[in-house]
């Protein structure tokens, strides 16, 4: 019998340093204090930060939010529009722990292929999202 296996390529433990440094960076130019969370394609935590003064609840939304994105391999916020539908089967989402649809989580793309997700929280929804977005924009 033949085994069919594939090949994933992830996001690197430096890259995902890298991501958390460019946030930190990113977050003090805006005066805000942030929780970062950087997981894998499979949702598993690569890193994670909380700054200083950054809200106590930000640290288990951040993860949230980069679970979500590398879950579906699309921004959280899109999820606002789309259970904005009321499609019972989205509904149901909702009620998973690890789901969020707060703006901030950002999944990280390859050739298409999602390689792993960062997730930002502590500041303003669009804050956070500027944050994510500077942060992967520095890696290329």
């Amino acid at each position: 019998m033949l085994i069919k296996t594939i090949t994933k390529q992830d996001l690197a433990t430096e890259a995902a340093l890298q991501l958390c440094n460019a946030t930190i960076d990113k977050a003090k130019k805006l005066g805000i204090s942030v929780c970062i969370s950087v997981v894998n394609s499979s949702g598993l935590s690569l890193a994670s930060v909380a700054m200083n003064n950054a809200p106590l609840l930000s640290q288990g939304i951040s993860h949230k939010k980069a679970f979500t994105a590398a879950s579906f391999g699309i921004p959280t916020k899109e999820w606002q529009t789309r259970l904005s539908e009321r499609n019972n089967a989205l509904l149901a989402l909702q009620s998973e722990p690890d789901f969020t649809f707060l703006g901030g989580g950002l999944p990280i793309l390859l050739g298409g292929s999602v390689i792993g997700a960062i997730g930002v929280s502590g500041g303003s929804e669009q804050q956070d999202i500027d944050c994510a977005t500077t942060a992967i924009n520095s890696l290329s």
